[in-house]
Parts: structure tokens; sequence; C-alpha cells
């Protein structure tokens, strides 16, 4: 789209896909963390551009993270989606479900593990639709293709854990993609400091996935380019005239 708006050089703006990093402290508050890792990959079945699909955890909570993680990824509804009780429905398409599936084979051949999750629903009466359970992929780096390139699925990649603020930084920043993003943390110095290092177009700080009407949204590097959902968006559909009136009737003197 942006190469043929540029060859008829029509003004575009952008907003394209995401690799979004979660990052969570050990000062996070823990059942709110919990929820926001599955708000942020869950969401819409994680068929969302800024989907928070990477999960970064401090090494000092990380493995009981994981742990009540995983139960809480297993204890999610999957299900159609007029039953009251469902928490998750559908992929888009049988393309785009085989698609995601792919992507949890790439990520154990590349030295990742598939904690829970990573197949199609087939209980229920559920086989012949396009079902996924919610996915955990652990053991990852940030340099594997599951951590580089957007699933579009509710597959979500758990980097090892982190160290320091600067590491997560830096992992963080590591993608092509910079659109959404989160962090956790009761310190709301060191939630500022991460929210401002990340590139990326949002963070949002102890949530996920909310969409506030009028919040600037759009994406840095291969996210896209412009704002939408904020007043600026105007500034990409009008074009500005300037009119100047002299009102001299003597010359100007130069010549």
């Amino acid at each position: 789209m942006a190469e043929e708006a540029a060859k008829k050089l029509i003004p575009a703006t952008l907003e394209l896909g995401g690799k979004s990093a979660n990052i969570v402290f050990d000062d996070a508050p823990f059942e709110r963390a919990i929820e926001g890792a599955q708000l942020g990959i869950l969401f819409n079945q994680g068929q969302v551009c800024c989907a928070g699909s990477r999960l970064f955890v401090q090494e000092g909570i990380y493995d009981k993270f994981i742990a009540e993680l995983k139960k809480a990824f297993e204890n999610v509804k999957v299900g159609l989606p007029w039953e009251e009780d469902t928490q998750m429905g559908a992929q888009v398409n049988k393309r785009q479900m085989e698609k995601i599936l792919e992507y949890v084979k790439i990520g154990e051949d590349e030295g990742a593990k598939c904690l829970t999750g990573g197949c199609q629903v087939k209980e229920n009466g559920l086989e012949n639709g396009v079902f996924l359970k919610p996915t955990l992929m652990v053991n990852a780096s940030n340099d594997m293709r599951i951590a580089q390139e957007e699933i579009f699925g509710p597959v979500l990649t758990v980097i090892i854990k982190f160290k320091t603020e600067e590491e997560v930084i830096k992992m963080a920043n590591d993608s092509e993609y910079g659109l959404g993003g989160a962090v956790w943390s009761r310190d709301i110095n060191t939630a500022l400091r991460v929210a401002k290092s990340v590139e990326t177009g949002r963070m949002w700080v102890n949530t996920y996935n909310q969409l506030p009407a009028g919040a600037p949204f759009g994406g840095y590097k291969k996210s896209g380019i412009g704002r939408e959902t904020y007043k600026s968006i105007l500034d990409a559909y009008t074009q500005t005239k300037n009119i100047y009136i002299n009102l001299k009737e003597e010359k100007e003197g130069l010549y």
C-alpha cells in the first residue's frame, strides 16, 4: 500500500504489525500481571497487531510466574462465541490456524519448549472448527523466529529470564517492530523509565490492551507511520493552504 501511494504521491499513514514486549518485574502486582499476560496474547485469539506476544519476566519471580501462568492458560474456556462461559473463540480461518501451528513447530525446532497448548481443540464438538488452545512457549531466546516474527495467534513466547532493567530494555528494543508493550512494577520510577526507553508507540503500565478513545495509537520502525484515534490523524487528511495579502499601495523599493 505504501509503495502504491508513493507512486502516485498520495500521503499515507500505515498501522502495521507488531511483536510487543510485555515486561514483568519482581515487584509487579502478581495476580494483575498474570491476567495482563493473558490479556496481552489471548484477547481476540491473539489476532491483535499490538498483542503482547513476547513476555519478559525478571529472575526473582520467574519460576513462580510461569507455573501460575501455565495454570491460567489451561483454565481458559475455548468455545463457541455465543456460549456465555466462552473466554476465547476461533481463529479467523483454517489457513491462519495452520500458520500458527507451524510456528509452534518452528519454535520447538529452534529449541523452545511448548509448556502448554500448541494444538487444535478437538473436544466438545469443536473438531470441525479452527479453535486453538492457549499456547505458552518457554526457554526461548530473543533471536528465535517465534520471538521476532508476528504469529498473530494465541502463542506467547517467554524469553529467558532477565536480571536488570538495562538488559530487558535492550532485548525489548531488539525487534524490527515497535507498536505496543507493557511494563509491570509497583515502582512508578522503574515503570516510567522503561516505558520511555522501549521503542514503541504505546506502553501500558500495569495493564494491557486497554484502548481508550482519543489516545494516539501507532508504531515505531516497521510497525507503521502516523498515529490514529488522536486529533493528529486529521493532519494526514488535511491540505494546508496559506494566503498572503499585502495591503500596501507603495512599491517595496528594492528595484
